[in-house]
């Protein structure tokens, strides 16, 4: 069905930014938009920073945002066609476990840092987001921003400086192409007839793609949980090195509210902390 009714532009986005909120989400939000505005020589998007009280809104990093409005400004929500909430990045705990469900190993990631605990040796590490420490735990060099979308089933799309996206169709599959018009990792990523993500590939820069290689990454046997389809196999394949990461996801769960403590690390009496 095709409808002839007029729309509004420009579409308006609010982003509202809680306090801690990851810059890059944001700035990778409103890029597109504008290169969007940009390519069409009109502002067929426009958006405006919201806070709950209208107040600058420290960032992940340090940074103070001021924003335009804050959220009990009603005339400022007037006229929103969305808002998008942005807040701390992703958590992630892995945990590597013995055939008594002992862990023997530990990694935390919480957005300001890596750490890793070995039981055996008791000593642990604590350090900035390295993709070669993650290659030494999983044997595929990611970002931590990469890893903590890999296990939400999410493309990971880090921030691209200028990009060109362009849609079509490949042998009838609908292909997103993000090409970064300066430095940057270019994005490929096709959809299945149903929208969800099918395979993506990641193109690294020249001076990064020698130590951390290009990767491909395909999603599979596609489960509903609740209302959400999720992908329960995705596979991860680097040229360098080459390595392949296959996860299997058995028990899914959503929105299960968890306990802070799991992303607190407490040394163990006699734990030594190794050099970063």
């Amino acid at each position: 069905m095709t409808s002839n009714s007029p729309v509004d532009l420009p579409t308006c986005f609010g982003f509202l930014l809680i306090n801690d909120f990851t810059l890059i989400s944001m700035s990778s939000a409103i890029e597109p938009l504008r290169m969007a505005n940009r390519l069409c020589g009109e502002a067929i998007y426009s958006w405006k920073t919201l806070s709950e009280t209208g107040a600058a809104v420290n960032a992940s990093d340090g940074l103070s945002v001021n924003v335009d409005n804050g959220i009990d400004d009603e005339e400022a929500l007037h006229g929103l066609d969305a808002v998008i909430v942005c807040e701390r990045g992703g958590r992630l705990r892995f945990e590597i476990l013995d055939w008594l469900n002992h862990v023997v190993y530990l990694a935390l990631f919480d957005g300001e840092g890596f750490l890793t605990y070995s039981v055996p040796d008791n000593q642990y590490a604590k350090g900035p987001d390295d993709p070669m420490r993650i290659q030494e735990i999983l044997g595929i060099p990611l970002t931590a921003e990469e890893l903590v979308a890999l296990a939400l089933g999410d493309p990971f799309f880090l921030f691209v400086a200028n990009p060109v996206p362009r849609v079509h169709l490949d042998q009838g599959t609908l292909l997103l192409d993000v090409e970064p018009a300066g430095l940057g990792p270019r994005y490929r990523l096709w959809l299945d007839d149903q929208t969800r993500p099918e395979r993506m590939s990641v193109k690294r820069p020249d001076w990064a793609s020698g130590v951390l290689g290009d990767l491909q990454v395909d999603y599979g046997r596609y489960r509903k949980i609740d209302a959400v389809v999720f992908p329960h196999r995705i596979r991860v394949s680097a040229t360098a090195p080459d390595r392949l990461l296959q996860v299997d996801y058995q028990r899914v769960v959503l929105n299960e509210s968890l306990d802070e403590n799991l992303f607190r690390f407490e040394p163990p009496e006699g734990a030594v902390q190794l050099a970063e």
